[in-house]
């Protein structure tokens, strides 16, 4: 046995080493069958060939093939699970050729069928697809490489009770009673993981831009009230972009899409962005996530990822550092500087905590999200630094004219760079992308009869040396200098720098590089750095520096900050955090119930997670709160509002309140306020609510809610474990990963136990092969 497998694997290596085909378009037609999760399917690829080819190969995981044919006549071929490869005669090749490929699938990855095992009809039924990096190869057999850019025509035969929406332009639909034909045509080449196909009953709103590209944004049907919440500011989104990038956009339309139950937060395919109905927002959970930034994000990458594309993961943070970049532009431009500078802040502390996990630079296709992401976005960010807006969005358009409709890697962009300034920047992306780790610089001051001395330790400098910059501040102006620092100490005069008296310094100030400093310097000057930056970043550090040197002074100036209602929350937020260690608790408590009365939501919310066992008068706030303009303040404040010790005021739990979530994903307050009435009202309906929640009606965060509550309490029964291994086949890998684990560990305790394995004796001979090998995966069993 393993002698003929070294034998075909020796027969396709070769086959794969000897093609040469240039593929330039690609029809896929298909008929998806739900009822057996299946897909029946016709894919013709046309490509050019370069010279003789001995075999051709093509990417095809677990396709079942029916005919194979080139240039409309038959031809040898050979397939395994992973590909097949096609060994045609030399004379029947033609400068251009077809491939005809008739085939069927069950697709585990690439295309997933979302509601069909819904017994109750509760949950929306849909097909969508989700194909990066390589899981197109699970439904089309094709050349599945994203270098290889085609044309393509889908055509797709359903039920005519559904939508239907792909990349490009819509060619036709032809209706009839039973199904219909719909067309999409994409003539621009793009690369295949981009493919996008969903299914579902929707509504649509189409609106235009200012470049009067058609946009259309789908919603379901029952969710038409909210449209203006989860799809704010859109045409601004786009029209803003197009014009901050200068290129215009490439494609002919653009659409997007929510989906059931989707892997990621949304998927930039060509002219089609399909995301999670998690983004499916109203009024109130707008001020807990919103699809604005994901909108920005995604509609980056069609210029960022979908016109040019990186070569290998190794560039990957060309697609996903641009897009993040862009994104923070956006949001800067919809909700100001002081956004714009926090959300720096925030990323570049996950950027930080990302080389505290590992060593693994930016240019490097195992760097993880934190690095291609927020790095990504951060080297885009000190690049403009360098360079000035002017040449920065001259290099960038330069980039993706040049590179249009092909792939790039870092060089390519450093080759436009060159090619706008005349400067190569080949030492910036050595150190910012190919070297591990950000620089974590130290600073301590010492002040001598007015004279302040700084000394610098290299807590860790990946770089020989770095000019990191420094505003100091005397009576008569400022000066703004650098800074010199690499792998040894060195200790300044600040007074000599000026030449003058130093009343106020600032170490990076508003964080122009990606760099963590950590500084530590006597509380007026901390207090001159906050009065005197106008950045965000600078201020909070400053507020975060108080609590080095507490006394009364300070608390006072925390205190200030606190009661400026027009402070930008995550200041607010962060002085009443200091307060926290210096004020007693009667104190502390006054100054957290005022800042739960005020006004913006964000400081509500970072304040309700410092109550701790509310006296009367906080209750009466947090009453309040159980209906605030948030459903994590409210989730927050019920816990908080719960009095187990005297159950008839508890029966506010009932609310209608509590079970009317449409605007917020998994329907944590609704699963919160179940719980507690099982557990303080022994609510045998309220359990029998609970558990519906754990059932494929439901979307995965709803199910993994669930799971957690049922857990918390330990209540498991075979209703519960026919609905646990469901998700433990789902196709979302969160939901699976939580059934996997609870199923795990109720496997160890006896009566658990076998109330599993009766299931499984039960539903042994009606699982698939997928489903026996999970089962066998989990348990440790052999379900043969």
């Amino acid at each position: 046995m393993l002698r003929l497998f070294l034998c075909i694997f020796g027969l396709v290596s070769f086959m794969c080493a000897g093609q040469y085909q240039d593929f330039t378009h690609m029809s896929v037609s298909i008929t998806p069958v739900p009822a057996q999760n299946e897909i029946r399917g016709i894919a013709e690829l046309f490509f050019v060939a370069e010279e003789p080819q001995d075999s051709i190969y093509l990417n095809g995981v677990k396709i079942n093939y029916h005919s194979v044919r080139l240039n409309n006549d038959s031809v040898s071929y050979g397939y395994n699970d992973q590909g097949i490869w096609l060994m045609p005669e030399r004379q029947n090749l033609k400068d251009t050729n077809h491939i005809t490929i008739t085939y069927d699938c069950q697709p585990r990855k690439g295309l997933f069928f979302i509601g069909w095992d819904d017994e109750t009809g509760q949950s929306p039924k849909q097909i969508w697809t989700q194909g990066q990096g390589i899981d197109h190869r699970h439904w089309i057999p094709h050349k599945d490489d994203q270098t290889d850019k085609l044309t393509m025509d889908i055509r797709v035969e359903f039920d005519a009770g559904y939508e239907v929406i792909s990349n490009g332009e819509l060619v036709e639909v032809k209706e009839g009673e039973v199904s219909s034909n719909w067309h999409y045509r994409m003539d621009k080449p793009m690369s295949s993981y981009l493919i996008a196909l969903v299914i579902g009953q929707y509504d649509s709103k189409a609106t235009m831009s200012k470049s009067r590209i058609p946009l259309t944004q789908y919603y379901y049907p029952d969710r038409e009230g909210d449209y203006e919440w989860y799809y704010a500011h859109n045409e601004e989104i786009f029209n803003f972009l197009q014009e901050e990038v200068g290129v215009a956009f490439p494609w002919a339309n653009y659409k997007q899409v929510p989906v059931k139950n989707f892997h990621h937060g949304a998927m930039e395919n060509t002219t089609a962005t399909i995301f999670g109905d998690f983004f499916l927002v109203d009024e109130i959970a707008f001020n807990d996530r919103n699809y604005t930034y994901v909108n920005a994000h995604e509609l980056a990458h069609q210029w960022f990822g979908n016109l040019v594309t990186a070569i290998g993961s190794d560039h990957h943070w060309l697609h996903e550092g641009f897009a993040t970049y862009y994104q923070w532009l956006s949001e800067e431009n919809l909700y100001g500087q002081d956004h714009f500078d926090w959300l720096r802040w925030t990323e570049a502390q996950l950027v930080f905590e990302a080389s505290r996990n590992d060593s693994i630079p930016l240019g490097n296709g195992k760097a993880g999200s934190y690095r291609f992401y927020q790095k990504g976005a951060w080297v885009l960010y000190m690049l403009k630094q360098k360079l000035g807006k002017r040449k920065f969005d001259m290099a960038i358009q330069h980039y993706l004219q040049k590179n249009a409709f092909g792939v790039v890697n870092t060089d390519s962009l450093n080759s436009s760079l060159k090619a706008v300034t005349g400067m190569d920047y080949s030492a910036f992306f050595t150190d910012w992308v190919f070297t591990a780790g950000e620089p974590v610089l130290q600073f301590e001051s010492v002040t001598e009869n007015d004279t302040v001395k700084l000394k610098y330790t290299p807590v860790y400098m990946p770089f020989e040396q770095i000019s990191i910059p420094i505003q100091i501040q005397s009576a008569k102006g400022l000066l703004d200098t650098l800074l010199p620092v690499g792998k040894k100490e060195v200790v300044w005069d600040l007074h000599k720098l000026l030449g003058d008296e130093v009343t106020a310094w600032t170490i990076n100030p508003d964080m122009t590089m990606l760099v963590q400093v950590r500084e530590k310097k006597p509380s007026r000057f901390w207090q001159k750095q906050y009065e005197n930056s106008e950045s965000v970043i600078d201020r909070y550090r400053a507020v975060q520096g108080m609590a080095d040197n507490p006394d009364d002074k300070v608390e006072d100036f925390l205190i200030s900050i606190l009661e400026n209602t027009s402070g930008f929350h995550a200041l607010r937020a962060e002085a009443l955090r200091q307060l926290q260690a210096m004020l007693s608790e009667k104190e502390f408590t006054k100054n957290v119930r005022m800042a739960l009365k005020d006004p913006d939501v964000q400081l509500q919310k970072e304040a309700i997670l410092l109550v701790k066992n509310p006296n009367s008068e906080m209750q009466k706030v947090l009453h309040k709160l159980r209906k605030g303009r948030s459903y994590e303040l409210r989730q927050n404040a019920l816990h908080l509002c719960v009095n187990p010790k005297d159950l008839k005021s508890n029966q506010w739990l009932y609310d209608e309140l509590y079970s009317e979530e449409p605007g917020i994903p998994g329907r944590k307050l609704e699963i919160t306020a179940l719980l507690y009435q099982i557990l303080l009202f022994k609510d045998k309906e309220a359990l029998s609510t609970l558990k519906r929640r754990a059932s494929p009606a439901y979307d995965f965060s709803t199910r993994m809610n669930t799971i957690q509550a049922l857990k918390s309490i330990g209540y498991f029964d075979r209703e519960l474990c026919g609905y646990y291994f469901n998700a433990l086949f789902a196709y979302n890998w969160q939901l699976r990963k939580e059934a996997r684990n609870l199923l795990q560990a109720y496997y160890k305790r006896e009566d658990e136990k076998e109330v599993i394995r009766q299931y499984i004796r039960e539903h042994q001979n009606s699982f698939t092969n997928f489903q026996k090998r999970v089962v066998s995966a989990t348990f440790e069993l052999n379900t043969d």
